[in-house]
């Protein structure tokens, strides 16, 4: 059997995408920020990612100054430093010192890597599509590393866990793969 669901909770049949930090700012001036609504939208050269913020976002501000952002992909293990993120504004405190994330210096764009984080994302934004309360920003990735321990081409789920946001403080992990027998 099936129930209608609601409109303003559709999304969540779609839903949880991998959580990712989105790092903005300068290693001197950094802020964080989790986001769920981000996905891929061109596999090929260059890779594109789209990215959803509220226009009153603190760390839309600081992405605007640069059009540079990284994004840094947690584990399991950073749930709580990624759901503390997630939930204060960088505008009054910093939000590093708080959650003992580490910010690291990036390859090529301003914003700071997430040391503890898996897998880091180095980011241009090339597009920006207004919406009514955000807007969609495609990033064109720049530079992208893996930790190749629970990296090789996918995650290895035996290794490591991505975030996947589920509503309120719940989030879902990914453990295992599977693979269809199909061409």
């Amino acid at each position: 059997m099936k129930s209608e669901v609601k409109l303003n909770k559709a999304k969540w049949l779609v839903e949880p995408g991998c959580v990712v930090l989105v790092t903005s700012g300068t290693l001197a001036n950094p802020n964080v920020m989790t986001f769920s609504w981000q996905t891929p939208v061109n596999s090929a050269d260059p890779c594109l990612i789209v990215l959803a913020i509220s226009h009153i976002r603190y760390s839309y501000d600081l992405i605007k100054q640069s059009n540079e952002l990284v994004i840094n992909v947690p584990g399991e293990e950073l749930l709580e430093q990624t759901h503390f993120v997630g939930t204060i504004t960088g505008k009054d405190i910093d939000k590093f010192k708080e959650s003992g994330l580490t910010a690291v210096p990036a390859k090529i764009v301003a914003p700071p890597l997430i040391e503890q984080c898996a897998a880091h994302l180095e980011c241009r934004v090339v597009e920006i599509f207004k919406m009514q309360s955000h807007d969609l920003l495609v990033c064109e990735v720049l530079r992208a590393e893996a930790d190749t321990e629970m990296f090789d081409g996918k995650w290895i789920p035996e290794k490591f866990h991505t975030l996947h946001y589920l509503s309120g403080n719940y989030y879902g992990v990914m453990e295992r793969t599977i693979q269809a027998q199909g061409k």
